[in-house]
C-alpha cells in the first residue's frame, strides 16, 4: 500500500513543474555551485553545503508543498476514506521526497569525492547525518505544511527553518561553540565535519538532530490538518 501511494505521489510530483524544479533541479544546482565556489579550498565544506541544500529543498520544501497542494484539493482526504489508515498514507505521501533527498545527496558526495574530494574516514557518521536529517526535514515539513493555506505560500511558511538549517550549518561548520547545535542544521554540518575526519562533537550532534525530529512530530501531531484550510 505504501509502496503504490509513493508511487502515484511520484507521479503527482513529476507533473507539477514548480514541485518538480524544487525537488530535482535545484539542489543539482546548488550542489554543483558549492562544488565549484569551494571545493578547492574545502570540500567538507562545499559537501556540506550540498547535503544541507539538498535536506532543505529535496525533503523539507518538497513535503511542506506536496502536502498543502494534496490537502487542498481534497487527495488527502480522499485517501481516508479507503482501507489505508492515517500513517501509511501520510508515509506513502512523503516517502518519495525522503527517498529521493537521500539519493541526490549521495550521489552529490559521490559526483564531489570523484572530482577530488577525499573518502570519508567515517562514513557511518555521514549516514546518520543524511539519515537523521532527512527525519527532521521530513517531521518540520509535516509541521509547516499545518500552518501553510497554499502551495504558492509555502515559499514563504518554509523560509524560517530553510534559513536556520543553512545558517546553523554554517555556523557550526566555522565556529566550536556548542551552541552551533541548537540550531537544525548544526547537527547535521558537525556529522559531516566529523565524518571526513574532524574533531566534531557525534554525539551531541546526534542528539541535536534526535530533538529537533521530537519537536517536529510533536508540533505536526498539533498542526497537521487532513482537510483542505481556508485562504
Amino acid at each position: 500500500m505504501i509502496t503504490a501511494l509513493g508511487l502515484a505521489e511520484l507521479k503527482l510530483l513529476v507533473r507539477n513543474r514548480t514541485a518538480a524544479a524544487l525537488a530535482f533541479a535545484m539542489p543539482l544546482l546548488f550542489g554543483a555551485f558549492f562544488a565549484l565556489s569551494f571545493g578547492d579550498e574545502g570540500w567538507t565544506f562545499a559537501i556540506t553545503l550540498q547535503v544541507l541544500s539538498t535536506l532543505g529543498f529535496t525533503v523539507y520544501v518538497t513535503i511542506t508543498t506536496s502536502l498543502t497542494s494534496r490537502r487542498q484539493d481534497l487527495y488527502l482526504k480522499r485517501l481516508r476514506t479507503g482501507a489505508a489508515s492515517d500513517a501509511v498514507v501520510l508515509t506513502g505521501v512523503v516517502l518519495p521526497a525522503v527517498l529521493l533527498g537521500l539519493v541526490q545527496a549521495v550521489l552529490l558526495v559521490g559526483v564531489s569525492v570523484a572530482a577530488g574530494a577525499q573518502f570519508p574516514s567515517r562514513p557511518d557518521l555521514l549516514a546518520l547525518a543524511l539519515v537523521g536529517g532527512a527525519a527532521m526535514s521530513c517531521a518540520a515539513g509535516v509541521a509547516t505544511s499545518g500552518v501553510t493555506s497554499t502551495a504558492e505560500l509555502a515559499q514563504i511558511t518554509t523560509g524560517p527553518f530553510f534559513f536556520a538549517l543553512l545558517g546553523g550549518g554554517i555556523w557550526a561548520m566555522s565556529s566550536d561553540d556548542i551552541r552551533a547545535l541548537l540550531v537544525p542544521g548544526g547537527g547535521v554540518a558537525d556529522l559531516v565535519g566529523a565524518a571526513w575526519g574532524g574533531e566534531g562533537r557525534p554525539g551531541w550532534a546526534a542528539l541535536s538532530l534526535l530533538a529537533w525530529t521530537a519537536v517536529g512530530c510533536v508540533l505536526s501531531a498539533r498542526l497537521f490538518r487532513w482537510d483542505a484550510r481556508s485562504q
